[in-house]
């Protein structure tokens, strides 16, 4: 069993852009369909990758953007408007089914955690070592948060709560836990999971 932190590793401004750029071009398909995850192809400096795509990570995606666009070229600073306006272009025409799919995604990265929290108990060391990979999953649900704002059910609240309150339990004060180039797009707050380690 290995022991080493799983660290995760940024994407550049220009691979979370060409990203962003096609997940937006799938998004309408992604929303009129009914599958939560959809696959999709992205071409990349280093070749086509793929990626499976949600609501939460095209939401990731442009929130890390904003977060830097300052530093960005006139021109990909130009890229990320368009992107961005295209996308809350289609969010909007297609509210209702996004909000939905939003909120099923929430409850999948909780269930996720769940079982993630499940085996902290008895494999402290895993634990130890994936938790910076698994906060992944809590960091998207704060984006879809902002996205659904008071539109979450009793339910989803109640399970974020104790998610919440099982990831303080099993977790000390650390430093930033994911790769320094993205801390200042993941303040203490609301990111606090994203400061903490077991």
């Amino acid at each position: 069993m290995s022991t080493h932190t799983a660290y995760l590793i940024a994407a550049s401004p220009v691979e979370d852009l060409n990203i962003a750029e096609a997940m937006e071009q799938e998004l309408e398909d992604y929303l009129v369909k009914d599958d939560l995850y959809r696959t999709i192809i992205v071409s990349l400096p280093s070749g086509d990758q793929k990626l499976q795509m949600t609501g939460g990570d095209l939401l990731t995606r442009l929130h890390r953007l904003k977060a830097v666009r300052d530093q960005l070229s006139p021109d990909l600073q130009a890229r990320l408007d368009a992107v961005e306006t295209r996308a809350r272009q289609t969010i909007y025409s297609l509210r209702s089914r996004f909000h939905d799919r939003l909120r099923r995604e929430m409850k999948a990265r909780l269930d996720s955690l769940k079982w993630f929290l499940d085996d902290c108990t008895s494999e402290p060391q895993r634990c130890r070592a994936e938790f910076p990979f698994e906060m992944r999953n809590r960091q998207r649900i704060e984006e879809l948060l902002k996205e659904l704002g008071n539109n979450v059910s009793p339910e989803l609240q109640n399970l974020l709560q104790a998610t919440d309150h099982r990831i303080r339990v099993v977790s000390r004060a650390a430093d930033f836990i994911w790769d320094n180039s993205l801390q200042s797009a993941f303040p203490p707050q609301p990111y606090w999971y994203l400061y903490v380690t077991p």
